[in-house]
């Protein structure tokens, strides 16, 4: 039992017990390194794990705080971080088999900013191949476990962060998001995370396809911590949140000292969107978690954004298939839409990614995401913030691929969702795409369970760069949600 309150410890109480000498470094890193040894083979959600040097680095914060040497805001915690971050002297894959045997010479900045504040670097979580699908599966490593149901997905990209969390290997994780990477995992698994405004944590150090040059993906993709509670959360991006060396670009943000009362917040919120259909149990969730807040004193409106969600997906397509697709000529993609073209017909964020491009067309895209910036943002001054599902559906049973166009990966079979047949990707994406494209953060919070023992999470949007205040806002909101058990924990 012991260990076990060590395990699910948050990351703050670890700090401090390890400061106050209740805990060393060196004892809370070998339990953790022990329950991945212990469970890893049935969740797969560590891919490389980081144990000598980490052990090492353990007695090392023991032996500075005998010396009254503080490291920082993390001194001998550990943490995990997702494949694709560059990690030095550590196997960085991003899942991918060209990249099986990569060690980089250097760290992503994120890193580097852990690192700075004390954090020990405990293992690497796994993925899909380049971050680009909605399941951490891939070749080199193979799938990563829901940890409430091992037949189910933890979701993707950042899967492993998530289900390493759910099972105790680690006390807080590092992913990142372009179409909901961070979100859904949290969702599925039942852990909160955390898709930060755009631009206000260095992406620079995200390991790409070792045939680009550079990493394209310049706009929308964002990193962000995932845990077991909000205030991990706050702590993890008071430490990310910040200019570096390397990076100047980053957005400053305002701290938030102030106590956020439940009868003070304007919500609003919705069940669907887009046409798109939530499995009904998710939604009657959302409805009784939304009745509690009510009843708690928040003003809540069943309201949905002014924004054309159809436009919103297709406009994300273009600038993930001018960005992430810059060294594919037109020729190729021209060439490959007989491939893709009759099963993506109903997927209208995948279609601009596929298609040829040109100069035009991106800018035209980038004028629809400032109108759409300032549509939500207009919609959001008059609340405090905006409560929507996640994803159309809880945790589903591990779902394979029909083929794959190079690392995009192509779903003939459809997801069931209320007994009706929903495409692959709009079930995963449709709920979490509008607000990539619109830069605002967003908090992914559990708030229940199902009636089979899967999570069911909520999206929490505040305006952009009120990121720190939209945390305080789920601290108070979280109050009223469910208490999960992890089934590790009980």
């Amino acid at each position: 039992m012991a260990q076990n309150n060590v395990l699910f410890s948050s990351a703050t109480d670890l700090e401090n017990d390890i400061k106050s000498g209740k805990l060393s470094s060196y004892e809370v890193v070998t339990s953790f390194i022990e329950q991945i040894e212990k469970y890893n083979t049935t969740y797969n959600a560590v891919v490389t794990l980081n144990k000598t040097e980490a052990l090492k680095r353990a007695k090392e914060a023991d032996i500075a705080l005998s010396k009254g040497l503080n490291w920082g805001k993390l001194h001998g915690v550990p943490v995990t971080v997702k494949d694709n971050y560059k990690t030095k002297g550590i196997l960085t894959t991003s899942g991918y088999l060209p990249l099986k045997d990569n060690v980089p010479s250097e760290d992503a900045e994120i890193v580097k900013l852990l690192l700075a504040e004390g954090a020990i670097i405990i293992g690497k979580t796994n993925l899909s191949a380049l971050a680009m699908d909605m399941q951490a599966d891939n070749l080199v490593f193979g799938k990563t476990n829901n940890p409430w149901n091992t037949a189910k997905t933890s979701g993707g990209s950042s899967g492993g962060c998530a289900t390493a969390l759910a099972t105790g290997m680690t006390p807080l994780s590092f992913g990142n998001d372009l179409a909901g990477s961070i979100r859904i995992p949290s969702a599925y698994c039942g852990v909160y995370g955390f898709k930060p405004t755009y631009g206000v944590v260095s992406i620079q150090g995200i390991q790409t396809d070792p045939k680009e040059k550079v990493n394209g993906l310049k706009s929308l993709a964002v990193a962000g911590p995932l845990a077991r509670n909000i205030e991990d959360l706050e702590l993890a991006m008071d430490i990310i949140a910040r200019n570096t060396d390397k990076d100047k670009r980053i957005i400053a943000l305002n701290r938030c000292s102030n106590s956020i009362n439940i009868n003070k917040l304007t919500i609003a919120w919705t069940d669907e969107f887009g046409g798109v259909a939530v499995d009904n149990e998710i939604k009657e969730k959302i409805r009784v978690y939304i009745s509690k807040l009510e009843k708690a004193g928040a003003k809540c409106t069943k309201i949905t954004p002014p924004i054309d969600f159809t436009k919103a997906w297709k406009t994300w397509g273009s600038f993930v298939g001018m960005q992430g697709g810059y060294n594919t000529s037109n020729f190729v993609k021209w060439m490959g839409l007989p491939f893709t073209k009759g099963v993506l017909k109903d997927v209208p964020m995948h279609q601009n990614i596929v298609k040829p491009t040109s100069v035009e067309k991106y800018m035209t895209a980038v004028n629809i995401q400032d109108t759409m910036i300032t549509e939500m943002e207009n919609f959001l001054s008059q609340y405090d913030v905006f409560i929507c599902p996640v994803s159309a559906t809880k945790a589903f049973n591990h779902h394979a691929p029909t083929k794959n166009y190079g690392t995009f990966s192509i779903y003939n079979e459809p997801l069931l969702i209320n007994k009706q047949k929903v495409h692959y990707y709009m079930a995963t994406q449709a709920y979490t795409i509008p607000f990539t494209l619109t830069e605002n953060p967003v908090l992914s919070m559990p708030i229940s369970l199902s009636s089979d023992s899967l999570p069911i999470g909520i999206q929490v949007v505040g305006r952009r760069c009120s990121d720190f205040k939209l945390l305080k806002t789920g601290l108070e909101l979280s109050k009223y949600s469910d208490k999960l058990i992890f089934p590790l924990q009980k």
